[in-house]
C-alpha cells in the first residue's frame, strides 16, 4: 500500500516538473490545460532592460611626514591607479600654497622661525579625476626643536704679547637650521671663573670683542660661551692662547749738557704697560758700573757721578726683564763742557737774585730788558748780554720753544741771502745769530759776534728757549 502511494506521488511530481519545464518554453492551453509550444516571434517577447552601473573610484591614501625643514605628502591607491591633482598643506591651521602632485608626491618647506614646541600639518589631496581616484587627507604632528649650534673662536693669531690690544673673533653657526635663521645671542669669554670679555653676536652669528691682554705669559685655555636664542641652542668651545713677554722702553734722564766739576745724576726709567715692570737694572758710566739692583715701584733707578770732567761720556743701561717684560739695553751720551767765562758776572749775580726764567730753560730772552743769557739748572752761566729783537710788524713771539737746528754760516733765503752767522733756530724762521745791536730785526735775536759764538757752541738741539716781555720800541 505504501509502495503504490509512493509511485503515484512520484508520477505527480514528474508531471508537475514537466509542466514547469514546458511553461518556461511556452504556456498551457486554457481549454485543454495542456502545454503550448513557445513562440519565437519578436512581437510576443518582452523588451530588454539596459542598466548603467557607475565605476567605483580608487580610494586615495595620503601619507604625510615632516623631515627637517620639508613636508612630504605621498598619495597612492590600493589598486595601483596613479593619482594626479594638487596637495594643499596647512600648518597650524594656516594654508600654504597648493603643490601639484608629481609621481605621487608633493613637497613644501617648513617656514623658518617656528616657535619651539608642537605643530600640526594637514595635507589635503584634491584629485584631478574624482571618478578615477578619490580625494584624501592626512595629518601629522611634529616638534620644532632648537637647532644645534657650533662655535669657533680665535684671539689674534693665537700668540699674543702681554699688554697688547687684541680681538676675540667668535662665529656661531647652526648647520641644521633653515637658511636665514637669526643667530644673534650673548657671548662670553672666561679665564676660569674670571670674565675676560662679553658681547653679542649679530644675526649672522659674528662677534668681535676687543680686549687688553693682561694674561701672564704662557699657555692659557679660555672658555668661549654662546647663549643661543629661541631658535638656536647654546654652545661652548675651548680656546688655547699663548701669551708672550712684551718689550720695555728705557728712558735715560740727566745726560743733558753738564759743566765740568759738577755732579751729574743719571736716572733710568723702565717703561712698560699695562702694569709697571719689576726686576733689576744696572747703570754704567764709561764702562764702569755705578748702580745696580731692583728698580722701584715706578720702574726707576738712579746713580750720581761726582766731579764730571769735560768731554763726551757713555752711559749704558741694562734691564734684566721679568715674567712679563723682555730684557733690554740702551745707551746715551753725557756731554760735559767747561764753564764759559762770563764777561758779565756782576750782571749775572744781580739777575740771578730774581731770575724770571724757568730752571728748565737753557736760553732766556728778556725782550723788555733787551738782554739774553744762558743758564744750567736755573743758574746763569753766561750773560746777560745785549740784544735787539723784532721791529714793529715783525715782533719776536713770546713763549717756550725748543732749539731744532743750528747752522754756522747760514744765509737767509727770505732776505736775499743775507748772512746770519752762528744761527741757532728755535721758532720756525726765528733764530739767535750775529747781527746789529742798533737795528731791530725781522724777528730774530741779534747778538754780538762773541755772544753769538758762545750761544752757538753752548746750545744743542732740544734745548729749551724761554721768551717773555715786550720791547721798548
Amino acid at each position: 500500500m505504501l509502495g503504490r502511494r509512493f509511485k503515484r506521488s512520484a508520477k505527480v511530481l514528474a508531471a508537475g516538473a514537466l509542466c514547469v519545464a514546458l511553461a518556461a518554453c511556452g504556456g498551457t492551453d486554457s481549454s485543454t490545460g495542456l502545454p503550448t509550444t513557445a513562440s519565437t516571434s519578436a512581437s510576443s517577447s518582452p523588451s530588454p532592460t539596459v542598466v548603467s552601473v557607475a565605476p567605483v573610484p580608487a580610494t586615495a591614501t595620503v601619507a604625510v611626514s615632516v623631515d627637517g625643514g620639508s613636508v612630504l605628502a605621498k598619495v597612492s591607491t590600493a589598486s595601483g591607479v596613479a593619482a594626479s591633482g594638487t596637495v594643499t598643506f596647512s600648518l597650524d591651521g594656516t594654508a600654504l600654497a597648493p603643490v601639484a602632485l608629481a609621481d605621487g608626491q608633493a613637497t613644501t618647506g617648513v617656514p623658518s622661525g617656528l616657535p619651539v614646541g608642537e605643530h600640526s600639518v594637514i595635507a589635503d589631496f584634491v584629485s584631478d579625476n574624482a571618478t578615477s581616484v578619490s580625494n584624501g587627507s592626512a595629518t601629522v604632528s611634529f616638534s620644532a626643536a632648537k637647532a644645534g649650534a657650533t662655535l669657533t673662536a680665535s684671539f689674534g693669531e693665537g700668540v699674543v704679547r702681554y699688554g697688547d690690544q687684541e680681538t676675540f673673533t667668535i662665529t656661531a653657526q647652526a648647520p641644521t637650521a633653515p637658511v636665514g635663521t637669526d643667530l644673534s645671542g650673548h657671548v662670553t669669554v672666561h679665564d676660569g671663573d674670571a670674565l675676560v670679555a662679553e658681547g653679542d653676536t649679530d644675526p649672522s652669528g659674528q662677534a668681535s670683542l676687543s680686549v687688553l691682554n693682561r694674561a701672564d705669559p704662557g699657555s692659557r685655555s679660555y672658555t668661549v660661551s654662546y647663549a643661543g636664542n629661541a631658535a638656536v641652542d647654546a654652545s661652548t668651545v675651548a680656546l688655547a692662547v699663548q701669551t708672550t713677554q712684551t718689550n720695555v722702553d728705557l728712558a735715560i734722564d740727566g745726560v743733558e749738557d753738564a759743566l765740568s766739576g759738577t755732579n751729574a745724576t743719571i736716572t733710568v726709567d723702565v717703561i712698560g704697560t699695562p702694569d709697571a715692570p719689576t726686576g733689576t737694572a744696572t747703570i754704567s758710566y764709561d764702562g764702569a758700573q755705578i748702580a745696580g739692583g731692583p728698580i722701584d715701584g715706578n720702574g726707576k733707578i738712579s746713580a750720581t757721578v761726582s766731579d764730571v770732567v769735560a768731554g763726551d761720556h757713555q752711559v749704558q743701561v741694562s734691564y734684566a726683564g721679568d715674567a712679563r717684560f723682555e730684557p733690554n739695553t740702551a745707551t746715551a751720551t753725557l756731554s760735559v763742557k767747561d764753564p764759559v767765562a762770563n764777561p758779565n758776572a756782576a750782571g749775572a749775580a744781580a739777575t740771578q737774585a730774581n731770575n724770571p726764567c724757568p730752571a728748565s730753560a737753557s736760553a732766556c730772552i728778556d725782550l723788555a730788558g733787551e738782554q739774553a743769557w744762558l743758564q744750567t739748572g736755573g743758574q746763569i752761566t753766561y750773560g746777560p748780554v745785549p740784544i735787539t729783537s723784532g721791529a714793529a710788524g715783525s715782533r719776536t713771539r713770546t713763549g717756550t720753544f725748543s732749539v731744532f737746528w743750528l747752522d754756522k754760516n747760514h744765509k737767509s733765503s727770505l732776505f736775499n741771502n743775507a748772512p746770519m752767522p752762528n744761527s741757532v733756530f728755535f721758532d720756525n724762521d726765528i733764530a739767535f745769530h750775529q747781527g746789529s745791536l742798533y737795528d731791530q730785526s725781522n724777528g730774530c735775536i741779534h747778538l754780538s759776534w762773541d755772544a753769538s759764538e758762545t750761544f752757538f757752541n753752548t746750545l744743542s738741539v732740544g734745548d729749551s728757549v724761554y721768551v717773555w716781555g715786550a720791547p721798548p720800541y
